[in-house]
């Protein structure tokens, strides 16, 4: 509670509201905590929550992430979750920050997803409109990385963002469902609901894909797939033990519950999505005959694919027909530290005793490591 108390007192609101769900954890007959949460509700005015001064329209503009590309999925859903709290039209643009794009492309978002509203670039400009942070204005709204990281504006997750009157607010530093879930105020629509099924909403709601990429994922899976039954796998490898110091623990737990789950269900076969070229050689020589890999890029040492300068478009459209031929699987077994493997879950309505992770889903977790300041 002193760091708590401490971050409170220097404006890190997002780092004492995290601080605060700990010690309640830990502690629920702590007082300290709640009164500390209140002075943050206060602080933030969060009681005027979706109220504003006058009727002009309201926008939330939601950058790329800048990361891997479930990393900024998963930053514009927690950013369409500020949307919905405080009934802003979201508009997603991933401008040049985005490791998915091409040289000439303008909005990679919209390479891949259509539009999350039929908001237009010029109603964010418009004339004497209002911004948040300050450090936009309607001059500079396709810049990227602006006072990201250090600066006035800087470090400001969706928390800042509930109470703005101004008429567009923009979301640059990201921001996890887990974090605004206890925000949600009673009445909402979304009150009561758990995590997943809040991301299975805004996801159903907002994320779909381009007419061609759906076209795409049917044919292949008629042509290679839907004549059977599958176990999907998600295996990293790459740059993610630089992230994971358990990688190679978790990777060594795979071959058993594989076992486990074609042991019941003798008639799946193995649907391998992963970065790593070694983790396919070693799959289709244990499971012979029964593994079906995509050819996209993969490497071998410890650089993401995504940071290898391939075509960013290509990278792409590789990582969503995985990811959605594995949502129309039977099964699916994946990392619970991987941006890939948690956000398989948000495709589907999975049924129980269907989807699996190893290790904990670190979309549960309060992540201090981003509000260090």
């Amino acid at each position: 509670m002193d760091l708590a108390q401490a971050a409170f007192d220097r404006g890190n609101y997002q780092k004492a509201d995290m601080l605060c769900r700990l010690q309640i954890k830990a502690h629920p007959d702590d007082q300290a905590p709640i009164a500390l949460l209140r002075r943050i509700y206060e602080t933030l005015g969060l009681s005027r929550m979706g109220q504003y001064s006058s009727d002009a329209p309201r926008y939330l503009l939601i950058k790329a992430w800048g990361f891997g590309f479930w990393s900024d999925l998963d930053h514009v859903l927690g950013s369409l979750l500020v949307a919905e709290l405080t009934h802003r039209t979201p508009v997603v643009y991933w401008g040049k920050n985005s490791l998915f794009r091409d040289a000439n492309t303008v909005n990679a978002f919209e390479s891949f997803f259509r539009p999350v509203s039929d908001a237009k670039w010029t109603d964010l400009t418009r004339e004497g409109q209002r911004y948040y942070p300050p450090k936009w204005q309607a001059q500079n709204l396709q810049q990227e990385d602006v006072a990201k990281w250090t600066g006035p504006g800087s470090r400001l997750s969706g928390l800042y963002l509930l109470a703005r009157d101004e008429e567009v607010v923009v979301s640059d530093y990201h921001t996890k469902i887990n974090d605004l879930l206890h925000w949600i105020p009673e009445g909402h629509p979304l009150s009561g609901l758990g995590r997943i099924q809040i991301y299975r909403q805004l996801f159903q709601k907002y994320i779909h894909l381009r007419p061609e990429l759906t076209q795409l994922v049917d044919s292949i899976w008629q042509k290679y797939m839907g004549a059977h039954n599958w176990l999907a796998v998600h295996v990293r490898g790459t740059d993610k033990v630089l992230e994971m110091g358990n990688l190679d623990a978790i990777n060594g737990l795979y071959h058993d519950r594989i076992q486990r789950i074609l042991d019941v269900n003798p008639s799946l076969n193995l649907f391998l999505l992963t970065d790593s070229t070694s983790v396919v050689d070693e799959y289709q020589a244990r499971w012979k005959g029964r593994v079906l890999s995509l050819p996209c890029q993969r490497g071998q040492a410890q650089t993401g694919v995504h940071l290898e300068g391939h075509p960013g478009t290509e990278i792409g459209v590789q990582v969503i027909l995985d990811a959605w031929l594995a949502g129309q699987c039977d099964f699916f077994l994946g990392n619970g530290g991987s941006n890939v493997s948690t956000g398989i879950r948000h495709l589907k309505d999975w049924g129980k005793g269907t989807y699996f992770l190893l290790g904990p889903d670190f979309l549960e977790q309060i992540d201090l490591s981003l509000h260090d300041w």
